[in-house]
C-alpha cells in the first residue's frame, strides 16, 4: 500500500523570455502521487505572445526529472536576430536598458564605432541593436560598417588588441559602476566575443588598459579578458 501511494518526481515549470533568458514569474513545482495525471498551463503575460512548449506539458508523475519550458516574446518584437556587425556612429547616441527603455550611464559620442550582437525589428518598424547586457541603441543617426579592426575578411574576430598598444598598470583596483542587480559583458578582445559577465558593485583587478582613439576605453582584467571603461570606477592607477 505504502509503495502504492509513493510520490513522484516533482516537475518544475519555467515561464521564460526567450530572448532575454529572464523567468517571467517564479518557476512553479508541481507535485503528485506517481501514476497521476498532470496538466502544465499556458498561462498568458500582458505584452507578451507565447513562442513555443519545451518538455511533456502533459502526463503521469513517475521517478523521472522532468522540466517543462515555456517560451514567450515581448508582442511588440516582430524579428530577432543574431548578428555580428560594426555600427559607425554618426551623432552622439543614447544607450538604453531595454528596447524602448530607460537611458543608461552617458551617451556614446559620435565618430566612434561599436559591435552589435542582436538586432530586434519592432511592430512600429523601429529596428534596436543590442551592444551588450542591459545596452541597446535605436538604429538612427548610425550605419553599418565593415569591421574596422580586421583587415582580415574571412576573420571574424576583432584584433585590436594586437594592433594597438596595452599600458600595463600595476596594483590597481576598480569597481563596476552600472545598474543594481544587473551584470557587465566581459570579452576576450576589445570588441570581441562575450566569454562571461561580471555583476554590478564587484572589485576587480585591472592589469592593462587600451585606449581606442581616445574614444573608449579597455580594461584588462585577465588573460583575455577586457570590460569597457564606460562601467567601472578605477582606483588610482600606479602607471
Amino acid at each position: 500500500m505504502l509503495e502504492h501511494f509513493k510520490t513522484g518526481n516533482p516537475i518544475w515549470v519555467y515561464y521564460i523570455d526567450i530572448d532575454t533568458g529572464e523567468n517571467l514569474m517564479v518557476p512553479q513545482l508541481l507535485r503528485g502521487i506517481s501514476g497521476c495525471k498532470y496538466h502544465v498551463d499556458k498561462k498568458d503575460f500582458p505584452r507578451y505572445r507565447f513562442i513555443k512548449l519545451e518538455g511533456p506539458a502533459e502526463g503521469t508523475f513517475d521517478m523521472q526529472r522532468k522540466d517543462v519550458k515555456l517560451y514567450y516574446r515581448k508582442d511588440n518584437w516582430q524579428e530577432v536576430e543574431d548578428v555580428d556587425l560594426y555600427l559607425q556612429l554618426d551623432q552622439q547616441i543614447t544607450v538604453y536598458d531595454r528596447v524602448n527603455g530607460m537611458p543608461v550611464n552617458e551617451p556614446l559620442l559620435s565618430g566612434i564605432v561599436v559591435k552589435a550582437f542582436h538586432r530586434v525589428n519592432t511592430a512600429d518598424g523601429e529596428t534596436w541593436y543590442e551592444l551588450g547586457a542591459d545596452q541597446w541603441v535605436k538604429y538612427d543617426g548610425m550605419r553599418v560598417v565593415n569591421n574596422p579592426y580586421n583587415d582580415d575578411e574571412e576573420d571574424h574576430h576583432s584584433t585590436l588588441a594586437d594592433q594597438l598598444t596595452i599600458l600595463p598598470l600595476k596594483n590597481v583596483q576598480g569597481t563596476i559602476d552600472y545598474l543594481p542587480n544587473k551584470e557587465v559583458d566581459v570579452y576576450d578582445a576589445p570588441y570581441g566575443k562575450k566569454v562571461s559577465s561580471i555583476p554590478d558593485g564587484k572589485r576587480i583587478n585591472i592589469t592593462g588598459k587600451l585606449n581606442d582613439n581616445g574614444e573608449i576605453t579597455w580594461y584588462q582584467i585577465g588573460e583575455k579578458q577586457f570590460i569597457t571603461g564606460n562601467y567601472v570606477i578605477v582606483d588610482d592607477e600606479d602607471e
